[in-house]
């Protein structure tokens, strides 16, 4: 892990951190560091389900995926887009995963190429989102679409 990487994942602990040690610093977070905390869950969810953490922050020209994970269970190299929302008690419902649209979507399959070319031989490709729901105090739902949409769009 390179220099700046490891300073991201250095700084990002840190803020995920402060935010187990006060759950209302959630509620104060920019959407970029909402969205980093976001990643840092998904990614310890995905651990402990077994899959094995091969890159955060892959970018590429086309654009950048939040987690590249191997599942061990399929031998598939998963591009893994990580939505995050928070929720107080009182407010409707939000579904994260609504967000990855066909756009998003169609970059991802670009993104996935291009991460193909520069890793080849490359294992199959799935593409999974994990959407994160903060709730009061320092609760997360954790919502995992496996093969959430195809190289062609959505299932």
């Amino acid at each position: 892990m390179g220099k700046r990487k490891r300073k991201r994942l250095e700084d990002d602990l840190r803020l995920l951190e402060t935010c187990a040690d006060d759950p209302e610093e959630l509620w104060g977070l920019s959407p970029s560091e909402l969205g980093r905390v976001g990643e840092l869950i998904a990614w310890g969810y995905l651990e402990q389900s077994g899959y094995e953490l091969r890159e955060r922050g892959y970018r590429s020209p086309e654009g950048e995926a939040d987690l590249v994970v191997l599942d061990p269970g399929t031998d598939e190299v998963v591009l893994v887009e990580v939505k995050t929302r928070r929720q107080r008690g009182g407010d409707a419902p939000v579904y994260p995963e609504t967000a990855v649209d066909e756009r998003k979507q169609r970059r991802y399959a670009r993104i996935a190429a291009r991460y193909i070319m520069e890793r080849y031989p490359a294992r199959s490709v799935r593409f999974d989102v994990v959407a994160v729901q903060v709730v009061c105090g320092c609760a997360a739902r954790i919502e995992h679409l496996v093969g959430a949409f195809t190289w062609d769009g959505p299932r």
